[in-house]
C-alpha cells in the first residue's frame, strides 16, 4: 500500500514536530539536572571583585559593565546579566517568586533547596531557536539568552557563578 504525496507530507511534518519538541524537552531536562548538580556541589570561590560584587567567573567570561547591584558579563558573543539583591539571603525565595508571578509560559520553572540555600532555574522561549535561561540562589540571579544546544553547559556554569557570590 503506497502513501499519497499529501499523506506522506503530513506524516513527515508531524514527525518533524514531534522530534523538535522532544529535542527541547530533552535539553531542558539536562539543563535542569546540570543546574541542580552545580547547586549541590561545593561552591566555587570568587576569583574577581567588580564594584561591590565578589564572584567566580569561569574561563572566557569577562566583566563588560559594573553597576552597584549588577554586572554585565560576556563570553564570546553571549551576554549575561548578574543581579544581586543585597537585602536578601541565600535561603530567600524572593527572586524565584517574582519570576513565578510574571506569569510567563516557562518550559522549565523549577526550584531546589538544602538547609542553607534556595535555588532555581527558569527556561522560556525567547525567540525562534533562542531561549532565556535564568538561574538563581537566594538573592543572586544570572540571566542569558542561549541556543537549545547550549542550555546544559550554560545552566551549569551559570549556577557555579551565582553560588560563588557571598550572601549575608
Amino acid at each position: 500500500m503506497a502513501l499519497s504525496n499529501e499523506k506522506f507530507l503530513v506524516f513527515v511534518l508531524i514527525g518533524s514536530l514531534l522530534v523538535g519538541c522532544s529535542g527541547i524537552e530533552r535539553q531542558t531536562e539536562k539543563a535542569m539536572k546540570a543546574a541542580e548538580v552545580a547547586f549541590r556541589d561545593d561552591e566555587k570561590q570568587p576569583n574577581i571583585e567588580a564594584g561591590l560584587i565578589q564572584v567566580y567567573l569561569p574561563k572566557d567570561f569577562n566583566v563588560v559593565e559594573e553597576h552597584e547591584n549588577n554586572l554585565i558579563l560576556q563570553k564570546g558573543d553571549k551576554a549575561y546579566i548578574l543581579f544581586v539583591n543585597p537585602n536578601e539571603k541565600e535561603d530567600s525565595s524572593v527572586l524565584f517568586l517574582a519570576t513565578k508571578l510574571q506569569g510567563d509560559q516557562y518550559l522549565v520553572l523549577h526550584s531546589f533547596q538544602n538547609d542553607e540555600k534556595f535555588g532555581f532555574i527558569s527556561i522560556k522561549e525567547a525567540s525562534k531557536e533562542k531561549y532565556e535561561l535564568a538561574v538563581g540562589i537566594g538573592a543572586v540571579k544570572l540571566t542569558t539568552e542561549t541556543d537549545k544546544d547550549d542550555l546544559r553547559t550554560d545552566a551549569k556554569q551559570m549556577m557555579q557563578v551565582v553560588s560563588s557570590v557571598p550572601q549575608k
